[in-house]
C-alpha cells in the first residue's frame, strides 16, 4: 500500500515538471518571435535608409547573376541581315540541239533605311547566258504571288533551266525524284532572276516588328522595286532590256512594282501575267458573285480546244472558239446567271435546252438531266479525275472532270 502511494506520487511530481518544461519551452518561443519580428523591421528599415545598388553594379556581382533557367526567351525573332558575296556557279544544259553555257548566282541584297541600316534581305537566283552583251540582253525579274509564297515554284517549274520531273498529270511522283533540263526555260531569251517575298524562301527581315513592315501591299511593292533598282545597279544592267513576269498574286505586284519604279526612272520593255489577279472580284464564285462564272467560259474554251474537245467548226480556229464563247459568255450567260430563280418563263423556254448545249459546245461539260429544273448552269473549275455521282434526280450522271462542266444539280 505504502509502495503504490509511492508511486502515484512519482508519477504526479513528473506530470508537474513536464507541465512546467512545456510552459518554459512556449516562452522562448514566443520571445524568439517576437524578436525575429523586430530583427526583420529593423533591416527593412535600415534597407530603406541604405542608396540601392545602381544595375550596373547588380549585373557585376556574381551573387545578382541570374541563372540560364532564369532567362525569359525572347520576344521577337532576330535574323543576320549582315551583307555577305553571292555564291557563283557554272553550268550549262542542251536546249533544242543547243548548248546554253550560263552563270548561276545566288545572293541575297539588302533592303536598307535612308540612314543606310538593313532592315531586311532579300534572297535570289539569278542566271544570266555566258557570253552576251549584257546591254543588249533582256533580263527578266519573276516572282509567285501568295501573298506568302516563294518563287520556287516558278523557278524548279517553269522558267530555271533545270525542272523538277513531275508525272504527265502533272502531280508528284514518289521517291526517288530528279531534275531535268528545261526545255521551256526563257534562259535562252532572256536572263532570269528570281526572287522571294521577305518572309518567304531565304528572305528575311530583322526581326519581327520589321517584318510587318513589308507584309503589306505598299511594303511589298517597295521592297521588291528596291531589290531590282539595287540588281541592276551592282550587275549594271540599267541599259538591258528589262521586264517583269508575276504569278497569281504576283500580278498585282507586278502592277504596282512597274508604276512605282517608273517615278523613279526605270521603265519596263514588257510584263507577263500569270494566272491574273488583278480584280480579286474574279477569283472566287459564291452565290452573290457570277463574274467569275462569265468570265472563264473564254478560257475553258481554249482548254477544251487544246484537248481535241470542241466541235470540228470550233477546232478549225482557235481564236474563233475563245471569241464565240466569250461572246455567247457575257450575254445570254451572263442574263441567265443575273436573273437567276427571277427567270421569266418566256427567258427560260428557249434558254433551257440552249444552255445545256451551249455549255456542251464551248466547254465540252456534261449537263446532267436535271438541268430542265434549274433555273441557272454556272460550271466549275478543271480537275484531273473522273467519277460518277447521282444529280438532283436520283439518277447517275457520269463527271469527267478533266474538263469542265456545269453544276446542274446546284441550288440557286
Amino acid at each position: 500500500m505504502h509502495r503504490f502511494a509511492a508511486l502515484c506520487g512519482m508519477l504526479v511530481w513528473f506530470a508537474l515538471v513536464l507541465s512546467f518544461a512545456q510552459q518554459q519551452t512556449s516562452t522562448e518561443q514566443n520571445a524568439e518571435k517576437k524578436t525575429g519580428k523586430h530583427e526583420e523591421t529593423a533591416r527593412a528599415q535600415e534597407k530603406e535608409k541604405t542608396p540601392s545598388e545602381p544595375a550596373e553594379k547588380r549585373a557585376e556581382n556574381p551573387e545578382n547573376a541570374s541563372s540560364p533557367h532564369d532567362k525569359q526567351p525572347a520576344k521577337d525573332e532576330h535574323w543576320d541581315v549582315s551583307e555577305v558575296p553571292p555564291s557563283a556557279t557554272h553550268h550549262q544544259i542542251t536546249l533544242n540541239g543547243r548548248i546554253l553555257r550560263y552563270t548561276a548566282t545566288a545572293g541575297r541584297l539588302p533592303i536598307k533605311r535612308d540612314d543606310g541600316k538593313i532592315e531586311a534581305e532579300m534572297f535570289f537566283v539569278a542566271y544570266t547566258l555566258d557570253g552576251q552583251d549584257s546591254a543588249r540582253r533582256p533580263l527578266t525579274f519573276a516572282f509567285n504571288g501568295g501573298p506568302g509564297s516563294a518563287s520556287i515554284w516558278l523557278h524548279m517549274g517553269a522558267l530555271g533551266p533545270r525542272r523538277v520531273v513531275l508525272r504527265p498529270d502533272g502531280f508528284l511522283p514518289p521517291a526517288p525524284y530528279h531534275i531535268e533540263d528545261n526545255r521551256y526555260t526563257l534562259l535562252d531569251s532572256s536572263d532570269l532572276v528570281l526572287v522571294d517575298a521577305i518572309g518567304t524562301g531565304f528572305s528575311r527581315a530583322a526581326d519581327a516588328e520589321l517584318s510587318k513592315k513589308y507584309w503589306g501591299l505598299k511594303g511589298d511593292i517597295d521592297s521588291f522595286s528596291e531589290f531590282i533598282r539595287l540588281y541592276i545597279t551592282r550587275n549594271e544592267r540599267w541599259n538591258s532590256p528589262l521586264f517583269l513576269f508575276g504569278e497569281s498574286y504576283g500580278t498585282t505586284r507586278a502592277a504596282g512594282v512597274a508604276g512605282n519604279l517608273a517615278g523613279q526612272g526605270i521603265s519596263f520593255n514588257g510584263i507577263t501575267l500569270l494566272s491574273m489577279a488583278l480584280t480579286f472580284q474574279t477569283l472566287v464564285d459564291n452565290r452573290s458573285n457570277d463574274e467569275p462564272y462569265v468570265l472563264l467560259i473564254p478560257s475553258f474554251a481554249s482548254a477544251a480546244w487544246f484537248h481535241k474537245k470542241l466541235p470540228a467548226d470550233l477546232m478549225a480556229d482557235a481564236d474563233k472558239a475563245r471569241q464565240e464563247a466569250a461572246r455567247w459568255a457575257v450575254t445570254d450567260y451572263a442574263q441567265a446567271l443575273a436573273k437567276g430563280d427571277s427567270l421569266s418563263a418566256e427567258f427560260m423556254i428557249p434558254l433551257k435546252p440552249l444552255s445545256c448545249r451551249l455549255l456542251l459546245r464551248y466547254t465540252t461539260s456534261t449537263c446532267g438531266p436535271n438541268l430542265a429544273t434549274r433555273r441557272t448552269c454556272p460550271i466549275t473549275p478543271l480537275s484531273a479525275t473522273r467519277s460518277s455521282r447521282k444529280n438532283g434526280n436520283g439518277a447517275r450522271e457520269s463527271m469527267d472532270f478533266r474538263i469542265p462542266r456545269p453544276l446542274c444539280d446546284r441550288q440557286w
